[in-house]
């Protein structure tokens, strides 16, 4: 018995975590990912997208800021080439984060394709919380916690946005523009819940370098303030670790 218990390891099993990812999933994340695909919606109607287009775009680029650019560019006429750099550009962030994450679940999700499902469901919401149940459940519930988490945001981003397109003509541009920053918010809010000391400093100094240096470079604002916020964070607490 004692060795059956040093098996299963801490944390719920497979199907206690199954059922907390979908309880957790259909809370605020889903509703943080709705209400932002919403001013999506609505700017990709006034971009000239069809609603399968944009529906499209959620389902397959699962990016706002990809998508953005790409509604932003495809309205100023530009090339196709230079939409598709620039949504590979703003997209490309969450390489190093679905890097991490495909290697987290590595051991639980061995084949190909169920790794690139697991990076293709990610998002800057889904990340966080694939991770810290990684950290508190052994790999295989923790696996059993994120597809229902991932499925159902990426499912309420697609009902957002195509709920956004047709509510977009009784829509102001003041309340699109609030929910596409909404996800930023919700993120931000999500990683000062943790309690490590060293997230909340980053977290922290990203929030006050944040608007001076996209004041200073608005093209390199975000980058830098990762970049710069991160490294203070990790100078002044990671190197005691």
């Amino acid at each position: 018995m004692k060795a059956g218990k040093e098996t299963s390891g801490p944390g719920p099993d497979r199907r206690t975590a199954f059922y907390q990812g979908v309880r957790h999933g259909l809370a605020v994340p889903s509703i943080v990912v709705f209400s932002t695909m919403l001013g999506f919606g609505s700017l990709a109607n006034a971009s000239g997208f069809s609603a399968f287009e944009a529906f499209l775009s959620t389902l397959l680029v699962w990016a706002m800021p990809g998508q953005v650019a790409m509604a932003d560019l495809s309205a100023s006429g530009a090339d196709l080439f230079v939409i598709l750099l620039a949504v590979s550009m703003a997209s490309v962030r969450f390489f190093p984060m679905a890097t991490i994450l495909v290697g987290t679940f590595r051991s639980a999700s061995p084949d190909l394709p169920r790794q690139f499902l697991i990076a293709h469901l990610m998002s800057a919401t889904t990340w966080p919380m694939g991770m810290a149940a990684s950290q508190r459940m052994q790999l295989p519930s923790a696996m059993a916690y994120y597809w229902p988490v991932a499925t159902l945001c990426i499912t309420m981003g697609c009902i957002g946005t195509l709920a956004g397109y047709w509510l977009s003509a009784d829509m102001p541009d003041i309340a699109r523009m609030t929910l596409v920053f909404l996800n930023v918010i919700f993120l931000s809010l999500l990683f000062a819940q943790n309690r490590d000391r060293l997230v909340i400093l980053a977290v922290a100094a990203g929030a006050v370098l944040g608007p001076p240096l996209h004041a200073l470079e608005p093209n390199y604002g975000v980058l830098l303030t990762g970049v710069i916020g991160g490294s203070f964070a990790y100078a002044l607490l990671g190197r005691r670790r």
